[in-house]
């Protein structure tokens, strides 16, 4: 046989054995839905023609139709040169196919064996097939397939749907499972209020269950649509049934169990698979496998949580279905409502199941804790499957628990559902980027995102890979057939209007986020919001703290509580960040609600506390510097740095943070001064992690400010950060201007600690420009500053500078001088990032020497001392050093090791520069 098969009772299909397989346009799906559907006949190129365009065919029509074949026969026939599949006969296609090669064929085989079964004598056996026929319905017939004949087949098939439905379910109540399909047939009654055989059948099922006056209801609805939509009265028969049951006819009871093949009523609930389901392969594999080997002595559950629109239910039901085989006893699921105002009582749900597992409503306890029991009792010696979808809290899931290790319970929920104690729990994330993809591309259309795919990337990334949001807007790209994707996703670029632009109908992305919203406390609401304002990537406990006004235990408290509820992440121990989405919904919610001096005040405070911890961590990574001293001063005390590598460590991770925190701050009236101070604080981790070109704009931004006000301090503070930062750029014709004015304002207000760093940056540019006199001037005004601030670390700084100058005097006895001493008073300082420079300066003193090998092993010595401590600034200049110490002592090999080095780390760091020098040493060699 071929090994292919074909869906058409949902989406047009196919697969090759467990490989589905890519059939092209809609219209290509039409007619292998056609051919398909022939059970093997041939199909004429006309009967293809009238089935897609009815009257009105397009002029290249049969041009299409075999277009559409060769693109078939691509996808069915492993060798398109013979083909097996899709075969041509006279003047059109057969499709050769296994008798099981179609959905629809063994749908027909299914009801044919379950009407010999019933013909047989056993009802049991042929509702069981019955199920198993409707089990292989997955949506709307033929669901993405266009043209006159896919729509009659629609109607057809649907229309056979309900009728093997029906069957099924008078079935059931002659196997006296009518407790359990009270619910079933209530919502089908619902969808098809005019169908008399239905109402007929909720009637009775509702009358056997002991609920006599909602059976007379349901018959008193049915009139009414009957009367309001076509005018009639229900038929005679439907008029009798309501008679009988008004007057308690005996011969409505269940039938006899005589003559019949007894069984236990099995609870068949769970809902369709969505036959979209996409990714999370291992973790359903892994979960699979866990339900299929129990422990021992305990129901097996496994507990689901997540954000909501994170696809819980979905990974529920998918699971389930997988599974359900080892559990020939039923399955049953409910929704808990655990997310909306009105949650499902457990005492309401415990009656539901009760009647589905053949308890007479007569016979269910009054109080929860017997409805429970009974539970149990009933399930001790049962293999069945619970699915508690979107529970709220433990109260409302213990009584719902079976104890038997029979059974197996999967729990989805918003929250974590702390004390559960699962057999495996599962945060459930976004999907992954490949994964956000096959899902859109099921929905929207394979053939769009060919043909936009950068787009459709895009439109994936404004919905955050929430699997919620995607089928919204895939469900919405499909409905637009002639808009591009492009265009879809230029209505989602504004971050203001995206949550609004992600509903469809009775999804929306913010209704789901409202449902977690509602449940917090308005503790937990008010930092919900809160903590969303500041533009940082993530949050430590600490910055929460500050800017939740809490302490720490509070804050952590509170934190956790919405980590609990599904509204924040917890990445790492003591760090905190949002969902970008869920972000957006709780600024909005803030705009709304917190007023804007409330959330002013916020990030001032967050900034206030990232100054002084900042001041905390300079002071330990350079104890001597007189900077530390000069930062502030500011109303809180700052984080605790007790050793250097732990003020790095803070510097590291919150970096970036205080950078985005900066920025945001230059939005408030005023901030310009703090935040001046926070940039010059961050110094020293910005010369070792090199985040220089981070810095340029907000530095720009707070030098203007600044100088708009008239404020000399700050101005020349963020000015010397910028033109440090413009240095190490090697933008030094942009940082000459910049330096020099922030030395001027430095020198107006008498701000000596900063004004000996920006002096030294001034010297620097000075020697770059080859004004050598000139830097070395400013060499000399920076060693008397630093000693007027009895700054050694500043001094020792400018020692080192200064050797490049006295090389281009042609002072190399000075150089090396200088090198000592600076390398001296850096090695007392106990200051690592000083010494690497300072060894790097006297590597290249050493060279002029003519002493290259002590100027490689210099070089070396500092290159290991930087990679230990993560000082990536030195490295693409001393690789070039080392390049030409190697060239020098003639090893043209290990030099051009070390200028290729040269170039990546330069290109790593945007070092232009040292660069260009490693690559013209590279032609040297």
């Amino acid at each position: 046989m071929t090994g292919i098969r074909i869906s058409l009772l949902g989406p047009v299909r196919a697969w090759r054995d467990d490989a589905e397989l890519p059939l092209g346009p809609a219209q290509r799906r039409a007619v292998l839905a056609m051919l398909a559907g022939a059970d093997g006949r041939a199909v004429t190129t006309e009967e293809l023609i009238d089935g897609l365009w009815g009257e009105e065919p397009p002029n290249h029509a049969v041009a299409a139709i075999r277009n559409h074949v060769s693109g078939l026969r691509a996808a069915l026939e492993e060798d398109r040169t013979a083909p097996q599949v899709l075969v041509s006969v006279g003047g059109g296609y057969a499709l050769r196919l296994a008798p099981d090669g179609t959905d629809l064929a063994v749908f027909q085989q299914l009801t044919q064996d379950a009407a010999r079964l019933r013909a047989e004598g056993d009802p049991a056996g042929a509702a069981a097939r019955l199920h198993r026929a409707l089990e292989l319905t997955t949506g709307a017939p033929l669901a993405d397939a266009p043209g006159g004949h896919a729509e009659r087949q629609r109607e057809r098939l649907a229309q056979l749907r309900l009728a093997v439905l029906h069957e099924r379910l008078e079935l059931g109540l002659e196997l006296g499972r009518h407790a359990e399909q009270v619910d079933e047939l209530a919502a089908l009654v619902e969808e098809f209020p005019l169908h008399e055989g239905l109402a007929a059948l909720l009637m009775t099922a509702l009358y056997r269950s002991g609920r006599q006056a909602e059976a007379r209801a349901a018959f008193a609805a049915t009139c009414r649509a009957l009367d309001t939509a076509l005018g009639v009265e229900p038929t005679l028969a439907l008029r009798e049934l309501h008679e009988r049951i008004r007057r308690g006819d005996p011969g409505l009871a269940a039938p006899a169990a005589a003559g019949q093949r007894t069984e236990r009523p099995r609870p068949e609930q769970l809902p369709a698979d969505a036959s979209e389901f996409t990714g999370r392969q291992e973790l359903v594999r892994s979960l699979a496998e866990l339900i299929e080997q129990p422990p021992a002595f305990a129901p097996t559950i496994v507990a689901v949580a997540g954000m909501g629109g994170v696809g819980k239910t979905a990974l529920a039901v998918h699971l389930a279905r997988r599974v359900r085989h080892r559990f020939p006893d039923g399955q049953l699921y409910v929704n808990l409502r655990g997310g909306r105002p009105d949650p499902m009582e457990p005492g309401a749900v415990l009656v539901r199941f009760l009647r589905s597992l053949g308890v007479p409503e007569s016979a269910v306890p009054d109080q929860l804790a017997e409805r429970s029991a009974l539970f149990r009792s009933l399930l001790a010696e049962r293999r069945v499957l619970v699915v508690l979808d979107d529970a709220r809290d433990l109260d409302q899931l213990r009584p719902l628990l079976p104890g038997s290790e029979h059974g197996a319970v999967l729990v989805t929920s918003r929250s974590s559902l702390l004390g559960l104690a699962p057999t495996r729990h599962v945060d459930l994330d976004v999907l992954e980027p490949g994964e956000s993809l096959e899902l859109f591309s099921r929905i929207a259309g394979r053939r769009r995102v060919a043909e936009e795919p950068d787009a459709a990337r895009e439109l994936l990334a404004a919905c955050c890979h929430l699997p919620l949001a995607i089928r919204i807007v895939a469900a919405r790209s499909a409905l637009r057939p002639d808009w591009s994707l492009a265009a879809i996703g230029a209505r989602l670029a504004d971050r203001r209007q995206r949550l609004a632009e992600l509903s469809l109908h009775d999804l929306a992305v913010e209704a789901c986020f409202q449902l977690s919203y509602d449940q917090l406390t308005p503790r937990a609401a008010h930092a919900f919001r809160l903590l969303a304002v500041p533009q940082t990537a993530d949050l430590s406990l600490p910055a929460a703290a500050a800017a939740l006004e809490l302490a720490e235990h509070a804050a952590l408290d509170v934190l956790e509580d919405l980590v609990h509820a599904g509204l924040l992440e917890s990445p790492a121990p003591d760090r905190y960040r949002y969902h970008d989405l869920l972000r957006l919904f709780a600024q909005a919610r803030a705009e709304q609600l917190d007023s804007p001096q409330e959330r002013a005040g916020l990030i001032l405070r967050m900034v206030d506390q990232a100054v002084a911890t900042a001041a905390n961590a300079y002071r330990t990574v350079r104890p001597a510097h007189a900077i530390a001293d000069a930062i502030g001063p500011v109303a809180v005390a700052g984080l605790t740095l007790p050793d250097r590598a732990g003020a790095r460590r803070w510097l590291d991770e919150e970096g970036g943070n205080l950078l985005a925190l900066a920025e945001q701050a230059l939005g408030i009236a005023g901030a310009h001064r703090v935040v001046a101070d926070l940039l010059l604080a961050l110094d020293p981790h910005l010369e070792a992690g090199f985040r220089w070109r981070a810095l340029i704009d907000v530095c720009r931004r707070t030098m203007q400010q600044a100088a708009d006000r008239g404020d000399a301090r700050a101005e020349g503070r963020a000015g010397y950060m910028l033109g440090g930062g413009l240095m190490q750029l090697g933008r030094w014709d942009e940082a000459g201007p910049i330096a020099a004015r922030a030395a001027d304002r430095a020198r107006a207000c008498r701000d000596l600690p900063v004004l000996g760093e920006v002096v030294n940056v001034c010297a620097m540019i000075a020697h770059l420009d080859r004004r050598t006199e000139d830097a070395l001037v400013l060499h000399e005004e920076t060693v008397r500053l630093a000693d007027d601030c009895d700054s050694s670390w500043t001094k020792a700084n400018a020692l080192a500078t200064s050797v490049v100058w006295h090389l281009a005097r042609g002072e190399a006895q000075a150089a090396d001088r200088a090198a000592e001493q600076s390398l001296t008073l850096f090695r007392a300082l106990d200051d690592p990032f000083g010494e690497v420079y300072a060894l790097h300066s006297a590597g290249r003193a050493a060279r002029v020497l003519g002493d290259t090998e002590r100027a490689v092993a210099l070089h070396e010595q500092g290159l290991a001392l930087a990679d230990a401590h993560g000082f990536l600034v030195f490295e693409p200049m001393a690789l070039v050093h080392l390049a030409n110490c190697h060239l020098e002592a003639g090893r043209p090999a290990e030099a051009a090791e070390r200028a290729e080095q040269a170039v990546t780390a330069s290109r790593r760091l945007h070092r232009q520069d040292t660069e260009t020098a490693a690559l013209d040493l590279l032609g040297r060699v």
